[in-house]
Formats: structure tokens, C-alpha cells, sequence
């Protein structure tokens, strides 16, 4: 018995100096040692509390690695040390670590810095920026007989910001200077106001140069962008998209990929239906804290051909960076939908030559290599889309449509929209600003909103509070027809508003109002005056605090 308790306590002091670098591998037999000898219960695997779940655009310099407070079984036992690790992924498993740390100040034991660290690969090592790694960590207990590891907890998946993170600050105003010659000039304006009013329009591209900061890129492709509310020509407040890859057709060859700070497409957006310039930064960050897929948004002062325009709502371009950032996969085809354009088989072009609501966001050009697993660039994936929709019977809705499409995050999408009052979006009576996505990987799809500046008041048809449950879109109308649907809604709805609640707005848009101040003061195409700016910024405070109340009031009226 006295060779075996030796033996024991042996084994148990091998596992304590082991593991003091934080390097060696946890010896497993000899945790179970300590346990048998000290009867010390090693402490409960941690996991990780930062970054958070589903975190992308991590900045390094930043990166605050966190873990879930100490627990253990043994009374008394405290937390001696941690160890974490920093893995890259390779198909979804971890590959190799990169960084390491061993944590043992008792003031520092469950939050770490890379300076906590050291990289693996030695001096000048870092983390890739885009690219998805894996932490993990371990604790220790000092139970004063016997100190054991605990397992190592599950990894936490995060990717790296691709530098676009410097770009949509929320801090900061930034300048983008255009130059658009005059051969592109006419042309840009020419197509400035869509024809025919409230119908599909597409724009060409036309040469011109973009400049930010201490790049200047050349040869991009610019064009104007609004519907019939927003479009502006060029004397006027006229808003932007910019493609920095812009294969221009006079330019034989193909274009080389360019990126301002990871992005490949800029969209300035005029702000001239939303006088606050407030809206879309506020809603967005709704949809983002739902878990929605939606762009980032700041501001920014425009310049044209040395001229100040003004300030404008930068605003994250959905294209395929967008899409990786928020899906598995993004090789999928993504449609767009367009006033008064709902999800039925009516809508869907018959070929690729007929007029639709509908239209494609991804052609494959002669400069294009898509993936062998991507989606086809036509209408047949929707046509498809809309054919099972149409296919489930009365009563067989909810949850049976989850089979193809993201309808949880439907929800919150609808719930958001109804609470910031975005009449104009896909699930209320216009239809509109809306696209939708089919992630290849999961099979499944998705509804991306967009364009909400008309938000945050009243419905301005008929000038009262939109009711999120007087829907018009099919995926909205099918789920009010069923009990067990509509109370997913609701209870969704009553949610969002207590998130709406949490996220204080208010002082929010009071931060915003006071950052672009300047900026609209200098505005020379702004198309109000600065005392109504102000007014409807006082309107926005007030449609805030009251909103949450008026829509439980509406819960309430419908019997939830």
C-alpha cells in the first residue's frame, strides 16, 4: 500500500511540473492519479466567454481572449493558472497552433491579450487577416494536496478582420475622393433616373478614379444608384456604387482583383429619404444583434472631382465578400426583389431574357472561374425556391419550411422590420428591398433586407404605427394562417422589442447626431435646412421610446 501511495504522489507531482510552461500535454493517467490519491476532482473544462460566438471581422490588435469564471467540484479549490491556444482550420478541423499562452498572475487568469502570448512561429509571426482560427483553453485548480488540469473546452471559431473594420469605424467620418471624366459624366447621368418610375433598372458602370486615404485606384467603375424615391441626377445629391475590380469592356483582358481595406465594392447612399442620415446605422445594428444577415453602415464625406458633395451613409456592398462573412459558404446565387415582388412562381422570369421583378446579382463572365460546387448563375434555383413554397399544403407551413429556408432567422428579420417601422421591406405591403440567398453548403435559404432609410416612424400611407402583423408577403401571410407560427412570430416580436430596449438607441442616435454635425452643416446638396435636421432628430428620440410600448400594445391587441 506504501509503494502505491509513493508511486501516487509521484505521478501527481510529474503532472504539476509538467504543465507549469503551459506547453506539455496533459497527462491523463496522472490527473486521474491526483484524483485517486488526493481525491482532487480536476476543474470543469472552460469556454471561451471572448471572442464571441460567431465573431467575424476580429482586428488582432484588439483581440481580447476570455474565458467562462473557474468551477470546480472540490470545495475550496481555486484557479492556479490557464493555458490557451490559437489554432488555424483546415476543412473545418484545427490544423496547427500558432500562438500560445500560459497565464498565472492571479489578477489575469481568465483574460489574455496576444502580448500575453507568443506566436509560435517565433519573431515578425502573426495572425492572417480573412482567415478562421480556433481558441481553446485550459484551467488549473490549486487544491493545495494535488493541482490537476482540466480538459481543454471547446474551441471557439472566429475570423480575422480583413481590414474593412478601419472603414466602417463608428467613430470616424472618412473622405472618398471620385473623379469621373467627362466622357463618363454624361453617360452616369444619363442613366441617373430610372424610366418608367417604380420598375427594375439596371446601370452600366463607366470609367472614373477612386482615392482614399493614400490610394488611389484607377480605371474603377462608377455608376449612380436609387429607385424612384432616391434617384438623384448629378446636380444634384446623386448617390454611388463603385467597383474597384470593374472589368472594363474597352480594356482587353481580364481585370486584376482590387481591394480598398478588403473591400472590392463601395455604396454611398444619398440619405435624401432618411433627413436624420441616422436610420440605417440604427437599424442595421437591430438586424446584426438578431443575428440577421445585413451590411455594415457608417458615414462619409464625398468629394467629386475635387468638389465636397456632401456627407453621405456608407453602406457595406452584399456581394460575394458580404456573403462569407455571414454564411458557410458563398458560392450561392443571390436574387434580388423589387417592389411589389413577392416569392411566387408568377414573378420568376421564364428565361433569361424576360422582364421580371426579380433580378441576378452574379453573372459568370469570361473572366470568372467559379467553383465547380456553385450555385448556376440563372432563374432555376428560384424557380425552385418558389415552387416548394407554393407546394406546402394549408396547415403544413411551419415548421415544414425549415427543411429549405432560414425561417427562424425569418423571424427576426420580420420582428426587426416591424419594430423599426420598415414598411418598405419584403414582408409588408410594397414588398421591396429585399434579397434573397441560397447558401450551397446548408442547401437553405435566406432573406437579406435592404434599403431601409424610411424607418423609425410612422407608416407614411396611412400616417399610423405599422402593425408587424399586417403582412402582405407570402412567407408572412402562410405563417399567420397557422397558431403554432404566429406564436413563433410573436414571441419573436416580443423579443425584439426587449432587445430594442437593451440596446438604448437613443443614446445611440444622439452619438451619431452629434459625430456628422459638422458634416451636414457643411453639406452643400443637402435637400433640407439644419433646424429641420434637428427637428427630425428630436421626432427619431421621442419614435424610439415610445415604439417598444406601442408594439407590446400591439401584441397585446392580436391576443399575445
Amino acid at each position: 500500500m506504501w509503494r502505491i501511495s509513493i508511486a501516487l504522489l509521484l505521478a501527481c507531482r510529474t503532472v504539476v511540473a509538467g504543465n507549469d510552461g503551459g506547453d506539455a500535454p496533459v497527462d491523463g493517467s496522472s490527473n486521474q492519479a491526483c484524483v485517486a490519491w488526493a481525491k482532487n476532482e480536476p476543474p470543469a473544462a472552460p469556454s471561451i466567454a471572448a471572442p464571441g460566438a460567431g465573431r467575424i471581422d476580429v482586428v488582432a490588435a484588439g483581440l481580447v481572449v476570455g474565458t467562462s469564471a473557474f468551477a470546480d467540484a472540490d470545495p475550496g479549490d481555486t484557479q492556479a493558472a490557464a493555458d490557451l491556444e490559437i489554432w488555424t482550420m483546415e476543412g473545418g478541423e484545427r490544423d496547427q497552433r500558432v500562438w500560445h499562452a500560459h497565464l498565472a498572475d492571479p489578477a489575469r487568469l481568465t483574460k489574455a491579450t496576444l502580448a500575453d502570448g507568443e506566436f509560435d512561429g517565433g519573431e515578425g509571426a502573426r495572425l492572417r487577416d480573412w482567415a478562421d482560427y480556433a481558441v481553446r483553453a485550459r484551467v488549473k485548480d490549486a487544491s493545495g494536496a494535488c493541482n490537476a488540469w482540466s480538459a481543454w473546452g471547446p474551441d471557439r471559431i472566429f475570423r480575422t478582420d480583413d481590414g474593412s473594420s478601419h472603414l466602417f469605424d463608428p467613430t470616424r467620418v472618412h473622405r472618398i475622393d471620385l473623379t469621373i471624366p467627362p466622357e463618363s459624366w454624361n453617360a452616369i447621368n444619363a442613366e441617373a433616373i430610372p424610366p418608367g418610375g417604380c420598375t427594375v433598372f439596371r446601370r452600366a458602370y463607366h470609367r472614373g478614379t477612386l482615392s482614399f486615404e493614400d490610394q488611389t485606384f484607377d480605371d474603377v467603375g462608377i455608376r449612380v444608384k436609387g429607385g424612384c424615391g432616391s434617384a438623384r441626377d448629378l446636380a444634384r445629391k446623386a448617390a454611388f456604387k463603385v467597383s474597384l475590380s470593374w472589368d472594363d469592356p474597352d480594356v482587353p483582358g481580364c481585370p486584376e482583383e482590387r481591394r480598398l481595406f478588403g473591400l472590392e465594392h463601395l455604396t454611398l447612399n444619398n440619405a435624401v429619404q432618411d433627413p436624420t442620415l441616422e436610420h440605417e446605422r440604427l437599424g442595421y445594428a437591430i438586424y446584426q444583434r438578431m443575428g440577421v444577415a445585413t451590411p455594415r453602415a457608417t458615414h462619409a464625406d464625398l468629394y467629386v472631382n475635387g468638389e465636397y458633395w456632401g456627407v453621405y451613409v456608407w453602406v457595406e456592398t452584399i456581394d460575394r465578400r458580404f456573403l462569407s462573412r455571414w454564411f458557410d459558404d458563398n458560392d450561392g446565387m443571390l436574387y434580388e426583389g423589387a417592389y411589389w415582388c413577392d416569392l411566387v412562381a408568377a414573378n420568376v422570369p421564364a428565361d433569361e431574357y424576360s422582364p421580371s421583378c426579380f433580378t441576378k446579382e452574379f453573372e459568370v463572365g469570361a473572366c470568372d472561374t467559379p467553383d465547380d460546387d456553385a450555385d448556376p448563375t440563372d432563374f432555376s434555383l428560384l424557380r425552385e425556391l418558389v415552387a416548394k413554397i407554393a407546394a406546402l399544403p394549408p396547415g403544413g407551413f411551419y415548421p415544414e419550411i425549415g427543411a429549405f429556408f432560414d425561417y427562424d432567422e425569418l423571424l427576426s428579420e420580420w420582428a426587426v422590420s416591424g419594430i423599426i417601422a420598415h414598411w418598405d421591406a419584403y414582408d409588408f405591403s410594397i414588398i421591396n428591398n429585399y434579397r434573397v440567398y441560397h447558401d450551397p453548403s446548408a442547401d437553405r435559404w435566406s432573406i437579406i433586407p435592404t434599403g431601409i432609410d424610411q424607418t423609425f416612424a410612422g407608416d407614411p400611407w396611412s400616417g399610423t404605427d405599422l402593425d408587424p402583423f399586417l403582412v402582405a408577403a407570402v412567407l408572412a401571410t402562410r405563417c399567420l394562417e397557422e397558431a403554432d407560427c404566429a406564436a413563433a412570430f410573436a414571441a419573436r416580436l416580443a423579443q425584439v422589442a426587449d432587445v430594442f430596449e437593451e440596446m438604448d438607441l437613443a443614446a445611440e442616435a444622439e452619438r451619431i447626431h452629434a459625430l456628422i454635425l459638422p458634416h451636414v452643416a457643411a453639406d452643400p446638396r443637402r435637400e433640407f435646412d439644419l433646424p429641420t435636421w434637428d427637428w427630425l432628430h428630436q421626432q427619431l428620440l421621442a419614435w424610439i421610446a415610445g415604439r417598444p410600448g406601442i408594439v407590446r400594445g400591439i401584441l397585446a391587441a392580436h391576443g399575445y
